[in-house]
């Protein structure tokens, strides 16, 4: 009995195992000679609950427009030491390619973690929190 247990509990994680979604990867990223992150992928808009003390300023001194939506993200430290402001990356998060700008830093307890900016919060929780894969396209 305990033995049909097990192999019942196997078969159960290694058909929860499979039916996760897998991100489709790109083949143009595949064959990059950059970095290649593999990052969480959540939202931020341009609200106090969001931007804390800030009142819609990036850190790269810009202020947050409506035409930045779904173009700008901010990156975790550990990602952006190695990038400037203005850096640009494809994003593949949840079947979609986003074209972006890093203009953003996040606290620094986050790591491996980008969020796009989106318009409301109400967007944010749509878009939820994912995996993504972050390509940076060329340095600026």
């Amino acid at each position: 009995m305990l033995k049909t247990v097990k192999m019942m509990s196997l078969c159960f994680l290694a058909a929860a195992m499979c039916e996760q979604t897998a991100l489709s990867i790109p083949s143009s990223v595949l064959h990059t000679k950059g970095p290649v992150y593999h990052v969480t992928v959540s939202a931020y808009a341009n609200t106090p609950q969001c931007t804390a003390s800030r009142r819609g300023v990036m850190s790269s001194a810009i202020k947050i427009r409506p035409e930045h939506c779904g173009k700008v993200i901010a990156l975790s430290r550990d990602i952006a030491r190695n990038y400037n402001y203005g850096d640009r990356f494809d994003l593949y998060t949840k079947g979609k390619l986003y074209v972006v700008c890093f203009q953003d830093r996040m606290p620094a307890k986050h790591h491996r973690k980008v969020d796009l900016l989106l318009p409301s919060m109400k967007s944010c929780r749509q878009f939820g929190r994912g995996s993504g894969i972050l390509v940076p396209l060329e340095k600026t």
